[in-house]
């Protein structure tokens, strides 16, 4: 087990959003390391009035991307989904949410790889016909709709929340170039962490930082930062695996 390991005071710069940063930041503390928060996106949710209605009665399967994406769609869910409508996660993440807030998950990839890992099941095989809704935040990745309609379904999109940027203080930016390495699970996490700490980026991009995707160390790479190092998949528990491994 992971737990078992020691980071032995490795200061792990934590950039999720604040709402999905407690549970690694944790797991860091318990397993001998200092986590510092430095959120690099905030979740601000869309007002319902702003939604597009969309019959449920209509919908094949409703598609959660992330865990805002459950925890905002529930929050605002004025009646019980009909039982005939497939309730599907991209991931780990998004799935444990649908079950903490009572929703069931009918289908999950086996490995947390995003929409690709999603694409390759057999239900998405046979789309003709099929009303889908995805439900997301504001922007995004265009793969999973754009795919789905090659195969046959009708997609929409139901964006529950925007990202924005945060304000940290010069303090609070100055705190984050002390850390040891950086962990950054998103490609516009990536770009707001180069924006919040532009004047010591260069002390920022000779870090290594963990990400979870080969996209995100793409582009990671291509704005400067010099040791970007993928996790096996994008829980908390391969990032953790990920750090023990790190040699500084």
């Amino acid at each position: 087990m992971v737990a078992k390991a020691s980071l032995n005071g490795l200061k792990v710069l934590v950039t999720r959003p604040e709402q999905q940063a407690h549970k690694l930041c944790d797991m860091i503390h318990q397993a001998g390391g200092q986590a510092m928060r430095f959120p690099v996106i905030d979740i601000v949710p869309i007002a319902v009035k702003e939604w597009p209605e969309y019959p449920l009665a209509e919908l094949d399967m409703i598609i959660f991307v992330s865990r805002n994406a459950v925890v905002h769609f529930i929050n605002a869910l004025s009646e019980p989904l009909p039982e005939q409508i497939q309730l599907v996660s991209v991931g780990a993440g998004s799935a444990a949410s649908m079950r903490e807030h009572g929703l069931r998950v009918d289908i999950q990839p086996e490995q947390s790889i995003g929409s690709e890992g999603l694409l390759l099941m057999p239900a998405f095989d046979g789309m003709v016909g099929k009303n889908v809704v995805i439900i997301r935040g504001k922007g995004g990745r265009e793969l999973l709709a754009n795919t789905l309609v090659e195969r046959g379904a009708t997609v929409n999109y139901l964006e529950v929340y925007e990202r924005a940027l945060p304000t940290p203080s010069a303090s609070q930016c100055n705190d984050a170039l002390t850390s040891d390495c950086v962990v950054c699970t998103s490609v516009e996490g990536v770009k707001n962490l180069s924006i919040l700490l532009q004047k010591g980026l260069k002390t920022a991009a000779d870090k290594p930082m963990l990400v979870v995707s080969d996209r995100i160390k793409m582009y990671a790479e291509s704005v400067g930062f010099q040791q970007v190092i993928v996790t096996s998949d994008v829980s908390d528990a391969a990032v953790l695996e990920q750090l023990v491994k790190l040699e500084i």
